[in-house]
């Protein structure tokens, strides 16, 4: 069943709530990238890498954590949610760590914001999907 979530001028309707979060964080990170390119191609690479570093093993914990449904599975989604949140928190890593290592020069300070506003965004598209969720039933 499609959830029907009001938008600021317009209902959209979703068939995936993991689709919509997937798709917005996907256009943050490129109006994020614009946004800071009058700083400079570091500071604009920085803060794509950064919300990149965020967002793609976001979508490997999505992925890996929401394979199974269903009561009588309930062992298998605790693990997929464990076995998720561990390979997305070693991804976080390596992908900072192949930054740091790789790129020179980096901007922090736009490296660090990009992937906190990142959580941030996640967080409000999660209360959102939630509430739209609720109300829909």
């Amino acid at each position: 069943m499609p959830i029907r979530m009001a938008g600021s001028k317009a209902q959209m309707t979703l068939r995936s709530p993991l689709r919509y979060s997937l798709t917005v964080q996907l256009a943050a990170v490129a109006v994020l990238t614009l946004l800071t390119l009058p700083f400079g191609k570091v500071a604009a690479l920085s803060t794509m890498l950064g919300a990149l570093v965020y967002v793609l093993p976001n979508l490997y914990f999505t992925h890996y954590a929401f394979r199974f449904r269903g009561a009588e599975r309930a062992m298998w989604i605790r693990q997929s949610f464990l076995w998720g949140e561990m390979g997305k928190l070693s991804l976080t890593a390596v992908g900072f760590a192949l930054i740091f290592r790789f790129m020179e020069p980096v901007s922090l300070y736009f490296l660090f914001a990009a992937f906190v506003l990142m959580i941030v965004l996640q967080w409000w598209l999660a209360q959102r999907l939630a509430n739209a969720l609720a109300t829909a039933e």
